[in-house]
Parts: structure tokens; sequence; C-alpha cells
């Protein structure tokens, strides 16, 4: 078995899912070679995985009510409290593998309320396919829509070749957009300017959106992106997949994500399940109880 679909389609891959196309499946990337190299890693850790008594796994409870009775599903694991009522919460210090570009804090600080759309591809941006010709789009695309917006766009990825002659400057000195390396993300999700979050779907990011209860427009890049994606969209409607960077692309997918009158209330219950002091699953309970030393025996 090589992991090559033999026909494209779409399918359910587990019941009360979200249906996957066929191309969106995660070792589907690069050469025939490499796709069928991904795929033997994915068995065997598959494999693998079977011996193990216990897989605990950082997502929903509900979200793997079909798996394995050795799966545990522990609910995500946050570093940020976020136990009030509002999206401005209290803030720790992160630790940041690359230096932070603060100023962009008091840029949003001057932004009107839930009106910045916040871009940023994860930290994964060297080698992830998008390229300069699709930069270029983006970019052009949010001059297009008037929206102010914050961009994530490390200087070493090369990306950056792909903008626009002036277009840091001119968006700079209109003060309608911002481009920076790197930036403290858990405070810009929280921030009240913030309107929604163009993403790449990575499951760290797609958490810290959730836990700030912040619209998502997914344009997935690779791996379980598309997995990830498709739950945002398809299952907890959450967010609106992008199908490209074009300028009509952009402003639809905005358009969509900004003005769906029920999706903040999607948002606030997905956030009182899974953040909000959510029960411990019984397996888990389980799993805790059987860490514990069993009881000293006293010989008298």
């Amino acid at each position: 078995m090589a992991g090559l679909p033999k026909e494209e389609g779409e399918n359910g891959v587990v019941s009360e899912g979200p249906i996957i196309r066929t191309e969106d499946l995660p070792w589907l990337i690069g050469t025939v070679e490499a796709k069928k190299g991904r795929f033997k890693f994915w068995r065997r850790s598959m494999e693998r995985s079977r011996k193990l008594k216990w897989l605990l796994v950082n997502t929903f409870p509900d979200e793997s009510r079909d798996g394995d009775a050795g799966v545990i599903p522990i609910s995500p694991i946050i570093i940020i409290n976020s136990s009030g009522p509002g999206r401005q919460q209290h803030r720790k210090k992160m630790i940041s593998l690359w230096e932070e570009d603060r100023s962009c804090m008091e840029w949003l600080e001057r932004q009107e309320e839930r009106s910045v759309v916040y871009v940023s591809f994860g930290s994964w941006v060297s080698s992830s396919p998008i390229g300069e010709a699709r930069v270029r789009s983006l970019a052009l695309a949010l001059e297009a829509t008037g929206r102010p917006f914050l961009w994530v766009l490390r200087s070493s990825s090369g990306w950056r070749e792909g903008l626009p002659a002036g277009f840091v400057e001119r968006n700079m000195c209109s003060g309608r957009g911002r481009v920076v390396c790197w930036a403290p993300q858990t405070e810009i999700l929280q921030h009240r300017s913030v309107g929604c979050y163009l993403t790449h779907c990575g499951w760290n990011s797609t958490l810290e959106a959730l836990q700030f209860r912040v619209r998502q427009l997914c344009y997935p890049l690779a791996g379980d992106q598309f997995v990830n994606c498709a739950y945002i969209v398809q299952v907890w409607k959450v967010g609106v997949r992008l199908n490209g960077f074009g300028e009509r692309d952009v402003h639809e997918g905005l358009q969509t994500v900004m003005h769906d009158h029920h999706m903040d209330s999607r948002l606030a219950s997905l956030h009182q399940a899974a953040f909000i002091q959510p029960p411990l699953p019984p397996l888990l309970n389980h799993f805790l109880h059987q860490l514990q030393p069993p009881p000293s025996i006293h010989i008298h």
C-alpha cells in the first residue's frame, strides 16, 4: 500500500467528522516518492502506537469518541489564562525563539474594535509552499480590502521578496497596515482590535484562536493543517476557507467570516466546553489513578 489515492474524491474519515478531500490527506506533499515515504512513516507510527497502553492527545474529548479505548483526549494544553468573560486577559511572559516586534501592539491600540485582519502562517515559513507570486497577490488583496492588517512575515523566509515595491513603507506611513518579522501572537489574538485571523491552521495556532474566540480565515499549507481546517470550517463553523489570495477570494472570505452573526455564539460555546474548567474524561481519571504508587504494605 503506497498511500496514493487511485481517484479523487471526498470522504468522511470519522463519524460526525468533516468531509476530507483526497488531496488534503496529510501525507500527500511533494513528489510521488516523498508522498510514499510520508505515508510509510505515518503507517509505521500508527502500528507502533497500537502497542502503547496509553496515548494522550492534546485535543477535545468529543472529537475522539470513536477512538481506541487506550486513546485519551485531554483538554487543550494552554499557557495563557483566559478564565474571565472578555478577550483582554491577564498575560504571562511567553518564551519565543525569535525576537518579537512589540511596536505592533502600540499600533493595535490605535485601531477600532474588531477591525484588524491578523495574518500569520506560523513558524514553519521557510519551507511552506506559498511562494513569491502568492505573497504578492495576498499583499495586493489586503490593500484592496481597505481594512487594517497586521502581517507576520519573517525576513529570513524569502517571502518578502514577493511583496510589491514600497508595500511595507506605504502601509506603514498611511497607518493602514503593519508587516513585522515576528509578534507576540497570544497577546495579539486577545486584543480588542483583532477581528479575524488569516491562518495556516497549525494545531497550536488553532487552539490559540479558539481560546481567545477569534474567527479564522483558513489557508492550510501542509500536513494536518487541512484536517484542522476542515474541523474549523465544517464541524465547529468558526471560520471560512480561502480558495486563493486573489482580491475577490480575500474580499469574499473576509465578508463572510466578519459578518456571520452566529459565529460569536459558536465560538463562545466551543470555548466554554474546551477551556472553561472542562471535566476530566473518565479515561484520563483512570490513567491518573494508575500513575499513583501502590499503597505501602506494613508488616508487623
